[in-house]
């Protein structure tokens, strides 16, 4: 289990938690067996999932078809963001379900609440999202302590969401890296300030495409109390507050928020007049569809008979240079941008210590602000240049850097096309020792 950095060589050796270690080794077993499209069927077949869970969690609490699409078409576009190859895809699907699991136990009572500390042992091996399943469990507290009379029943169930919520906290730590866990995602949330230099922790951008299935949801939650006979519970409010000042100040959390405010927004829906909630008599009614099994046997067969649904797009990725960076010798340290880092420690052959990757917790906010510098060819450059004895750099045409070494001398272009410029240092970066003598005798002479 990896504890120290090996994919770079800014920070070789330095401490490191993978967080999605177990994620790590899925997408690597599926990628070996059926290359990206299998990847991007699975994740693709997860994503369906996710919201026909929903789907069927809203039907069956009586919530009409008419408003289960209009919630689901919504929740899927806020959590639309998400939808990559990408660990955050688990969180989606264990926050659904812990938000089933609790709805069961406000409603219904018993023990089932238990079953989501025991979600926490897989979930806190996936993603750092998993600090959503004890929050969610004790959101559920409020919820219900709020929904009736404080009697001893209310209090037994408030109870069992609390033991429930501090066993979570506790299965979590069945990781590799124990309480080192905790302590990398605190670092990453709150001290190591990289989350400022991060697109998706900064607030929603409403009045941007992306934020309109938000603004759509805000709007409604707005309006429709005045207009619906529907209303939304203490237990759903709870929840809903919880979420959206979560999402509001981190867009990360809007798909989170989606599947929290669903089942208040398809009651206020149902309030409306042409909304009608499913009779209670259908509620238990199944209808079995085989379409979609259909669908997902088509995407596995298509899969092994190594169809390509998903690959690498040679208008993103800088594909065309790669053979050319693979003929340089491997010592030679390289400079490049940083959401390549990546695909070079996973595409390279031979394999390639890169400059930074998107770990931003392991460089830091101000390693990630002189990085940036850089680019733009400024002083900085020179500094990182000089320091990491960089030898190649590898950067988009449009950089402030690739004007600079464009006009450098002592820069070579080996491979350039409309998606990266790659250039090799060809003077030697540090004088021969003669040189050097001469020029301080030079200078002394003076």
């Amino acid at each position: 289990m990896p504890r120290t950095d090996f994919l770079t060589f800014t920070h070789a050796g330095e401490p490191w938690v993978d967080q999605s270690w177990l994620f790590d080794v899925a997408l690597a077993l599926v990628v070996n067996l059926g290359g990206w499209s299998a990847a991007g069927t699975v994740c693709g077949l997860t994503i369906a999932a996710v919201y026909w869970g929903l789907g069927r969690g809203l039907s069956r609490a009586g919530v009409s078809p008419l408003a289960v699409l209009v919630v689901g078409l919504l929740a899927a576009g806020m959590g639309a963001t998400h939808f990559l190859i990408r660990p955050h895809l688990v969180t989606l699907a264990f926050v659904m379900l812990t938000l089933q699991i609790c709805r069961a136990q406000h409603e219904r009572g018993g023990y089932r609440v238990f079953l989501v500390p025991v979600l926490m042992i897989p979930w806190a091996n996936i993603h750092g999202g998993f600090l959503a399943g004890p929050v969610i469990v004790l959101t559920s507290v409020a919820g219900h302590a709020a929904s009736g009379p404080w009697d001893q029943k209310r209090r037994g169930q408030a109870g069992r969401f609390a033991v429930a919520g501090a066993l979570c906290l506790v299965t979590a730590l069945i990781n590799p890296y124990g309480f080192e866990l905790y302590r990398h995602v605190g670092r990453l949330l709150v001290s190591s300030g990289v989350t400022e230099l991060i697109e998706e922790y900064q607030p929603i951008p409403f009045g941007k495409p992306d934020a309109r299935a938000v603004e759509l949801v805000l709007l409604a939650l707005i309006a429709l109390p005045t207009v619906s006979s529907g209303r939304l519970s203490r237990y759903d409010l709870a929840h809903v507050i919880l979420w959206m000042h979560l999402s509001l100040a981190s867009v990360r959390h809007a798909p989170l928020f989606a599947l929290a405010v669903a089942p208040g927004l398809g009651r206020l829906l149902d309030g409306l007049p042409g909304f009608r909630p499913a009779p209670r008599d259908q509620l238990d009614q199944e209808v079995i569809s085989f379409w979609p099994g259909i669908a997902a046997v088509g995407l596995g067969l298509a899969v092994a008979f190594k169809v390509t649904l998903v690959g690498m797009d040679p208008g993103h990725w800088p594909i065309a240079a790669l053979p050319t960076l693979n003929r340089a010798p491997t010592e030679f340290r390289l400079f490049h941008e940083q959401d390549w880092g990546g695909y070079i420690e996973a595409e390279c052959r031979p394999q390639r210590a890169t400059f930074i990757d998107d770990r931003f917790e392991l460089f830091g906010k101000e390693g990630v602000l002189q990085y940036i510098r850089a680019l733009e060819g400024g002083p900085d450059w020179d500094d990182l240049r000089d320091r990491e004895s960089i030898r190649l750099a590898w950067v988009r045409p449009d950089r402030g850097l690739a004007r600079r070494l464009g006009s450098d001398p002592e820069w070579k272009v080996r491979h350039r096309d409309s998606i990266s410029v790659l250039f090799e240092r060809v003077t030697p970066a540090i004088k021969s020792n003669s040189v050097a003598r001469s020029e301080s005798d030079s200078l002394l002479a003076k």
